[in-house]
C-alpha cells in the first residue's frame, strides 16, 4: 500500500528491512520496497564503520509492480573484510531519503567441498589445513593439520589436536547454510566428535594471528571416507559464518578436486523467497559515482 505524498518536494522515507548476507566472495544486500508511489530507484552505500562517511557503490531501479524485496549483489574480492551497508531511496524529482536505519554488516568468507580418507587407509589424504583454502586433503601428521578423519575403532571420528583446535558437534541441520554464528562455548573435551551425515560441526582454530572459526556440514559418510562442506572465516576473532539467503529449498550440485580425484556433492541450501527478483544493480552513468553520505550516531 502506497503512502500519499502530502509534500511532493519532501524526501522519501528511509528504506526499511535492510539486511546483508555473506556469500563466497560477495555480499547480497536486500530491503523492502518503499511505500511511496513515485520511487524511481535505490542507492546502496558502504562504510568500514557504522557511523561516518558512506561511499556510493551502486543503484537498483524500482519496478512496477514492486517485487517482494529488492537485492543488490556486491562483489568484494577480499575475504575477511567487514563493512557496513545502507540503502537510500530517491523519487522522480531526485529527492533523496536518509540512509536506512538498520545496523547491517557482512564479512565474506570462503567455502568449499572436501573428501577426507581414513587415516589408517590413506595417511596422505586424511587431514586438512583450513587456512590453505585449497580443497586438497593432506597428511594428517603434518603440524598444519587442523582436522583428521579416523575410523580405527570402527567408529567414524573427526579428531583435532587440542588445545590449538577445538571442535563440537552442533547437531543435525537441514543444510550447510542453517548455521550463521560460531558459538563461544560447548567444545568437546575429548578433542573429537563422531562423524554423522547431515550434522554440522564448528571448529575454533588458534592460529598465529588469532582465533579463526570454521563450520562443516557432512554430506556423505562411506566406507573409509567422509565428504563435507566447509566455510572458514578469515577475519580473526570474527564468529560470523553467515549462510546463503533463506527461502525456498534448493539443491546445488558441485564437483571439486580433492587430492588426486574429483568428488561431487549436493549442497542443500535455501534459495530466495517466493516473489524475490534481483533487479539490475546499476543505473546508467552512475557506475563511477563518487558521492558520499554522512550517518551520525543519532539513529532512531
Amino acid at each position: 500500500m502506497y503512502l500519499p505524498r502530502e509534500c511532493p518536494a519532501c524526501s522519501p522515507s528511509a528504506p526499511r528491512g535492510v539486511y546483508a548476507v555473506n556469500l563466497d566472495g560477495y555480499v547480497l544486500i536486500c530491503w523492502y520496497p518503499n511505500p511511496e508511489d513515485d520511487i524511481v530507484g535505490y542507492d546502496i552505500w558502504k562504510n568500514d564503520e557504522l557511523y561516518g562517511t558512506y561511499d556510493y557503490i551502486g543503484t537498483v531501479y524500482a519496478e512496477d509492480p514492486d517485487p517482494y524485496e529488492y537485492c543488490f549483489e556486491y562483489g568484494d574480492p577480499t575475504y575477511g573484510d567487514q563493512f557496513y551497508y545502507a540503502v537510500s531511496a530517491y523519487d522522480q524529482d531526485d529527492n533523496l531519503s536518509e540512509l536506512s536505519y538498520e545496523e547491517v554488516s557482512a564479512t565474506p568468507r570462503p567455502e568449499g567441498f572436501l573428501r577426507l580418507y581414513d587415516a589408517a587407509a590413506d595417511s596422505d589424504a586424511c587431514g586438512y589445513d583450513f587456512s590453505s583454502q585449497s580443497n586438497i586433503a593432506q597428511d594428517c601428521s603434518l603440524p598444519s593439520t587442523d582436522i583428521e578423519f579416523d575410523t580405527t575403532i570402527a567408529v567414524n571420528f573427526f579428531r583435532v589436536e587440542m588445545p590449538r583446535v577445538m571442535i563440537q558437534d552442533y547437531g543435525y541441520t537441514y543444510s550447510f547454510d542453517d548455521i550463521n554464528l560460531a558459538p563461544e562455548l560447548g567444545w568437546s573435551s575429548a578433542g573429537s566428535a563422531e562423524v554423522i551425515e547431515s550434522h554440522c560441526y564448528i571448529l575454533r582454530l588458534g592460529e598465529s594471528e588469532g582465533v579463526h572459526y570454521v563450520k562443516l556440514w557432512v554430506h556423505t559418510v562411506a566406507d573409509g571416507y567422509a565428504d563435507f562442506w566447509w566455510a572458514y572465516q578469515t577475519d580473526p576473532g570474527n564468529r560470523d559464518l553467515m549462510p546463503g539467503p533463506a527461502g525456498d529449498e534448493d539443491d546445488v550440485n558441485i564437483t571439486l578436486t580433492s587430492g588426486s580425484e574429483e568428488t561431487g556433492g549436493i549442497k542443500k541450501m535455501k534459495g530466495f523467497p517466493k516473489g524475490r527478483r534481483v533487479p539490475p544493480t546499476n543505473r546508467s552513468g552512475k557506475q563511477d559515482d563518487d558521492r558520499i553520505l554522512q550517518r551520525q550516531n543519532t539513529l532512531p
